[in-house]
């Protein structure tokens, strides 16, 4: 770049400077619409009773705004306290206008402190120069009772401290009630200045009315404001609801509300487990050993009156198995199993089961427990529903409901709605207290509706034969617990002989049939090895699990209700190979997407 160019680019940029600097200037001004002042800010307060005796303030305040010459605002906002000492101000906006008495347009909104704003002006028009914007409303209630002294008080702040603008001059009018101007003790304060300022200032009587006092000031500066105090006698304005304490609704509702929370929720949990607790006392209240289950009682039918649930399922294909319809075999994970006599077993769920594993396969058909298979899954899944209907079906399980969970549950939740009708009246006032012991009696009256709701419901109960169906099958498993020696003798008592009179043969038989009610109380490890021990003495092979060995016998049995859980199985898409080192971070699928804007 030579000299006469840079020159000429030198000066083309200062020129620029020239022109942009004014319109930046105003640009920026027009960015802060607080930049103006009042010419003048006058205000009148008239002080009264209503025929409660509350007090009553009417207020005409009278604002002269000086706006600037370019165009920055379209009015003014004026902000309006609506709570005091506790308690609402009931604030009503009587008018606003002009000057001239012409209504002006203006937004009214509450911010989040509870200050009433009032946006007054047309957004489509500038507003330049001097302004005259005149604001009539009224509000109760201004008159407090100060904790540290036996008065009634009014003490109000004329001027918002938190103004941004200045105001030149400022003056206010304050008129009281005959009966409030005898009231009154002593002289009243005035204090001007930012927020904590002492300094004085002058209340000067009308000439006109003693019960007339004025207080004026010149040039107040941004954030500062005028403040009075009157102190009247004792009693000489009836006080806001809000202030008044009353325990029956600012703290009875809250433990009423608790202890009605607290006896639904125990309704359910008492009531429930004592319509169990009575539906298994239908039996004839004696265990005693057995050693054998009838057909009539599968594992998952038994898994309903009593044993482990999720462990159901692979019970059933261990009963399968020593029964002779499937044979079980040690895959190189999880177990395999074959199907060896597709006819119908007697007890239909059992039937159910041998064709949720292998439907309409012929024998021979083999199913990897280590292959995801959702199907399998959600058959067997209908099994156990259809357990879950069989035990009502064959008289085992009856629906009842929990009288005592009801009326607990009702009774609580009376005491949560008594508790929202005692705090109703103090929330409708605005105590705070009373509003705070609302919204707990509301939430606990939820909690309480909701244990009703559940109270409600009806409940799995054992009739008669299904009590003395589960202490049967508790007798089977106090059976597995006897010690070698205690079975051994049991057989071989008259009952025992008539059942069983083949020898070690018979025992190993029924040992093995036992076995998946071992698995439902959670002792098939511990009859695994009696198993075990019993194919050691006698030399057998168990016929129904194929690849047996005795170290692996109980582990095996153990681990195959994991075969049975649903596995997820990949989506099958056209991608690139991310094996062998030909993959990258966020090449798979899955992982979905995440952000914002």
């Amino acid at each position: 770049m030579t000299a006469r160019l840079r020159a000429r680019v030198l000066a083309l940029l200062g020129a620029l400077a020239l022109v942009l600097a004014p319109l930046l200037t105003a640009q920026a001004a027009r960015a802060d619409a607080n930049s103006f002042s009042y010419a003048s800010w006058t205000a009148q307060y008239q002080l009264s009773r209503d025929d409660n005796g509350r007090a009553k303030l009417l207020v005409t305040e009278t604002l002269v705004a000086d706006f600037p010459a370019f165009d920055q605002n379209h009015g003014i906002i004026r902000g309006l306290p609506t709570w005091y000492d506790g308690a609402p101000l009931d604030l009503r906006i009587v008018s606003v206008t002009d000057g001239k008495g012409t209504h002006l347009p203006y937004d009214n909104s509450t911010t989040d402190n509870g200050e009433r704003q009032l946006k007054i002006g047309d957004a489509d028009v500038y507003q330049h120069g001097l302004t005259t914007y005149r604001i009539q409303y009224t509000m109760r209630d201004v008159v407090h009772r100060p904790s540290d002294r036996q008065i009634d008080e009014w003490y109000w702040n004329l001027l918002p401290l938190n103004s941004q603008q200045p105001i030149t001059h400022f003056s206010a009018v304050l008129m009281f009630d005959p009966a409030i101007s005898a009231a009154k003790l002593g002289a009243p304060s005035c204090y001007v200045g930012p927020a904590g300022s002492t300094t004085p200032c002058a209340l000067t009587p009308d000439a006109s009315s003693a019960k007339i006092l004025t207080v004026a000031q010149d040039d107040v500066p941004a954030g500062s404001g005028v403040t009075v105090a009157f102190p009247m006698k004792l009693g000489t304005f009836a006080q806001a609801p809000a202030r008044v304490p009353d325990a029956m609704t600012d703290v009875v509702p809250f433990p009423l509300a608790a202890a009605g929370a607290l006896l639904a929720i125990g309704g359910p949990i008492l009531g429930i487990s004592l319509l169990r607790r009575s539906g298994r006392r239908r039996g004839r209240g004696i265990v005693v050993a057995q050693y054998d289950v009838p057909a009539a009682l599968p594992p998952v039918l038994a898994a309903e009156l009593e044993g482990r649930k999720p462990v159901a399922n692979s019970a059933e294909i261990v009963h399968l198995a020593v029964h002779a319809s499937i044979r079980i075999e040690d895959g190189e994970s999880k177990p395999v199993l074959e199907l060896q006599d597709a006819s119908v077993p007697a007890d239909p769920l059992d039937a159910e089961a041998l064709h949720a594993l292998f439907p309409g396969s012929p024998v021979g058909t083999k199913l990897y427990l280590d292959i995801p298979n959702d199907p399998l899954v959600s058959r067997l899944k209908t099994l156990t529903g259809s357990a879950h209907a069989a035990a009502f079906e064959r008289g085992l399980f009856e629906r009842r409901r929990s009288p005592l969970a009801i009326v607990l549950s009702g009774f609580g939740l009376a005491a949560g709605l008594g508790a929202v009708a005692l705090a109703t009246p103090g929330m409708a006032v605005g105590r705070p207290a009373a509003i705070a012991a609302f919204v707990v009696a509301i939430v606990l009256s939820v909690v309480a509706l909701v244990a009703l709701l559940v109270s409600l419901r009806r409940r799995a109960v054992l009739t008669a034969q299904g009590a003395e169906a589960r202490e049967y099958l508790l007798g089977v498993r106090e059976y597995i617990r006897l010690a070698e020696a205690d079975r051994i003798r049991m057989l071989q008592s008259y009952r025992g002989a008539e059942r069983r009179k083949d020898g070690s043969v018979d025992i190993v038989v029924l040992y093995e049939r036992l076995l998946p009610y071992a698995m439902l109380f959670g002792m098939e490890r511990e009859w695994g090895q009696v198993l075990a021990v019993q194919y050691l003495n006698d030399d057998i092979v168990p016929a129904w699990y194929l690849g047996y060995t005795g170290a692996s016998f109980a582990g095996s049995l153990s681990g195959m209700g994991s075969a049975l859980t649903a596995t997820p199985t990949p989506s099958s898409s056209s991608s690139s190979s991310g094996s062998f080192g030909g993959g990258f971070s966020g090449g798979g699928g899955g992982g979905g997407s995440s952000g914002g804007w």
